[in-house]
């Protein structure tokens, strides 16, 4: 049977402990490269980490972790609120998300030291523990918060709940031991504060999770974030997060058509400014920033360090496509329904304009070619005819072509710089043989090209040869 701490006089059970009283709310963001106020306590085979998630937490993205799978204690101590009166907490309470559990109960707890009469001495171990929240222990004395869940995040109440006196062999509430509100044992303890106890483990709030065996069953995983403490109506609340150097997301370039560089842009998150940055391959203090010219893929990885040395990385990866080929890898691969083509980069923007791509063609596109179309293709391809006579010339030249099948016709004249020169032909012209001449009036003697391109109907067909101007 459980006992309700009993009380002469109720009525002077302080106001500010009835209800919830907050004029401010202050949020610190706690992590592994600034604690904020909080130390970590772990036993052999515990542990106790920031994480991204689990769920949505309620505050920010992260949350903090503690993994108990042989029962052993595992916490995190608060050493802020030394010497603080438990009459002057005007907000109290924490969430929670429990991942695994072999007992249908278990989940973080809170405990607080306690010392009644200021004389430096823990006098009780306050426990605060949500498997006592609901029925059959808050009966209509305390507020049902409902019973604890797996998967899902909850906010528990202290500053209202069900407390009782630990730890054991004190007896807890399923063995008939004394639960209280914290009003009512402010009432019985006026003078009652937190009290930091280095012979105890320091911090007079402990978060935790795990305990002996007979309490705590082994493999419990939970998570806590948004732990809240409010003293004469201001709040502190406590966001656990997960320190992160972000390098971005992965990049890709073009090499051998265009710039091949870009911007790696770095960003730090939850450690304590100044930060410092370095990226692999080149340093860039204080800089988050950093151009890259890769010629092959190449993965570029970040570090990060917070103004009290803790160090994050994170790695980005530039991918690069390398257009280039021919003899002198000077000219550019290009992809057209399943055929890849080498060209000079002169052409390469009017063919982009007909549906081109950059590069080699994607080896499923290859692979999923009918067969026939392309074949039809090819035979189309090769029977497109371009030359020029005489070559070289010294006035004029005559370019002769013949066109597999009707379509429109364009045939430009480049300088060696790909920019053009003349448009002898662009129409529509059936199938057939056709010529063109082609003067060298008012041109120096050199190298040009001369470019023929052929679309009908769904094919796009184009040709390039050089002819030279003599003296």
């Amino acid at each position: 049977m459980r006992k309700i701490l009993s009380l002469k006089q109720k009525i002077f059970t302080p106001l500010f402990l009835i209800a919830t009283n907050v004029f401010s709310q202050n949020v610190v963001t706690v992590t592994d490269c600034n604690l904020n106020g909080w130390v970590k306590q772990t036993q052999p085979g515990t542990s106790l980490t920031f994480k991204n998630g689990v769920g949505t937490p309620p505050l920010g993205k992260g949350s903090i972790e503690f993994s108990s799978p042989n029962v052993n204690f595992v916490r995190f101590r608060n050493t802020a609120y030394n010497n603080t009166p438990l009459s002057s907490i005007t907000e109290f309470g924490y969430s929670t998300y429990v991942q695994n559990r072999e007992d249908n109960v278990d989940v973080n707890y809170v405990i607080l030291l306690i010392d009644k009469n200021n004389d430096g001495v823990t006098d009780d171990n306050l426990v605060f523990d949500p498997r006592y929240q609901s029925q059959p222990y808050t009966t209509n004395h305390f507020p049902d918060q409902g019973k604890s869940q797996v998967g899902v995040w909850q906010y528990w109440d202290m500053l209202h709940g069900l407390w009782w006196p630990g730890p054991p062999p004190k007896p807890d509430p399923d063995h008939g031991g004394p639960v209280f509100t914290l009003a009512e044992y402010i009432a019985q303890n006026p003078n009652a504060r937190i009290i930091n106890d280095p012979a105890l483990g320091g911090g007079g709030i402990r978060l935790t999770g795990g305990a002996v065996p007979g309490i705590f069953a082994p493999n419990f995983i939970g998570n806590a974030d948004n732990f809240r403490i409010g003293v004469n109506g201001v709040t502190t609340i406590y966001d656990f997060e997960f320190t992160t150097a972000n390098a971005g997301e992965d990049k890709n370039v073009i090499y051998g058509y265009g710039s091949n560089c870009t911007m790696l842009n770095g960003v730090a998150a939850g450690g304590v400014a100044p930060y410092t940055y370095l990226w692999s391959g080149g340093s860039t203090p204080n800089a988050a920033s950093t151009e890259v010219c890769p010629v092959d893929t190449t993965t570029y990885t970040l570090t990060v360090t917070d103004a009290n040395g803790c160090v994050r990385t994170d790695d980005v990866t530039v991918n690069v496509n390398d257009v280039r080929c021919g003899r002198k890898m000077d000219k550019v691969k290009v992809c057209h329904r399943g055929r890849e083509i080498c060209v000079a980069k002169a052409f390469v923007p009017l063919l982009l304009k007909h549906g081109f791509t950059l590069g080699s063609c994607p080896q499923k596109l290859c692979d999923n070619m009918n067969s026939e179309p392309d074949k039809e293709t090819t035979e189309l391809a090769a029977q497109l005819r371009l030359s020029n006579y005489p070559n070289p010339f010294t006035a004029s030249t005559r370019i002769e072509y013949e066109l597999p099948d009707d379509g429109n016709v364009s045939i430009k004249v480049f300088d060696l710089f790909g920019r053009e020169i003349a448009t002898l032909v662009n129409g529509n012209k059936k199938q057939g043989k056709y010529y063109v001449d082609f003067g060298s009036a008012g041109l120096q003697a050199g190298i040009y090209y001369y470019r023929l391109t052929l679309s009908s109907g769904a094919d796009f067909f184009t040709q390039t040869n050089k002819m030279v101007i003599a003296h």
